[in-house]
């Protein structure tokens, strides 16, 4: 007995810390891939702690398997705590498991440092920034890079944090602009005032108006000029 106890205790030794260390190295390796979504999505982000729990049993030699996709949705992307599932390999097989987690982050965001009138540009006028615990948004929150660029879908309180789904990309020529318009037959080039009845970038064709009634096809070839095309 005395004998053969060293060696049953040698290969208990042999055998578990490989099903551990193949089970640890799946588990870092989810760990690593939820956190960089996160940080793909919050580049500012800074992150505390990750909690990742597997949802029901783990399946008998789970181990041989290889960690093959790790699929988190966008509305995952915008909570602190949600699932996600995870696709494992072996030859020709494959299995999916389901596992949940749990965020502690902290985020830099913008808060509207005033109430914001429809149309009015996002800048340092109007923004203020906070850092804040990551919970949950409804949409992604906006940084610096929106500053001039864009401008607001609607009006917005004081104090509401921003998002993508607050502001729109600041248009060319807004419509119930007054143009410079042109218009080439032949030879012949004849330049007159046209209002816009559309709204539309450089490049893009919008129509406008003339006068009171006559309404006309145009392509915007600056913010305050446009080329009569029918």
């Amino acid at each position: 007995m005395v004998s053969i106890m060293p060696a049953l205790l040698f290969l208990a030794i042999m055998i578990v810390p490989h099903s551990l260390l193949a089970y640890t190295t799946q588990e870092q390796a989810i760990h690593s891939a939820i956190k960089n979504k996160f940080l793909e999505y919050y580049p500012h982000m800074k992150v505390h702690s990750l909690v990742i729990t597997p949802l029901g049993r783990t399946p008998k030699n789970f181990a041989q398997y290889q960690l093959e996709k790790v699929t988190l949705s966008a509305a995952s992307l915008k909570r602190n705590h949600g699932t996600f599932s995870v696709l494992y390999a072996k030859a020709n097989k494959k299995k999916k498991r389901f596992f949940k987690f749990t965020l502690d982050a902290s985020l830099g965001v913008l808060f509207s440092s005033r109430y914001i009138k429809k149309n009015q540009t996002i800048d340092t006028y109007n923004t203020t920034y906070k850092e804040i615990k990551f919970q949950t948004f409804p949409a992604m929150p906006i940084d610096q890079s929106y500053f001039q660029d864009y401008e607001s879908k609607r009006t917005i309180k004081e104090g509401k944090i921003l998002t993508k789904n607050d502001l729109r990309h600041i248009v060319d020529v807004k419509r119930g602009t007054l143009l410079d318009a042109t218009l080439y037959d032949g030879n012949v080039q004849l330049t007159f005032k046209a209002k816009s009845i559309e709204e539309g970038n450089i490049g893009e064709i919008i129509k406008v108006k003339r006068g009171l009634y006559k309404k006309m096809r145009a392509i915007i070839t600056s913010k305050q000029s446009v080329d009569i095309i029918e």
